[in-house]
């Protein structure tokens, strides 16, 4: 069963989004709404805590916390 994605879960930085549990990261452009690129790191894998994050809801939450930072 999926692990549940919170926003407290990710590093925002400069141009990125990180995901700590996993080590995803969104790259972006400072004012854009979309993704340059990602890297999914350990997303849609067991981790060895017994976590199990889904690439979809971890995008999901990066594309909300993307659409709060100031453009």
């Amino acid at each position: 069963m999926a692990t549940p994605v919170v926003p407290n879960q990710f590093a925002v930085g400069k141009n990125r989004i990180i995901h700590k549990p996993t080590t995803a990261t969104f790259n972006f452009e400072t004012g854009q709404t979309t993704f340059k690129s990602i890297d999914w790191g350990s997303a849609d894998e067991q981790l060895s805590s017994g976590q199990d994050y889904r690439k979809e809801d971890i995008a999901r939450v990066a594309q909300q916390l993307l659409s709060k930072l100031p453009r």
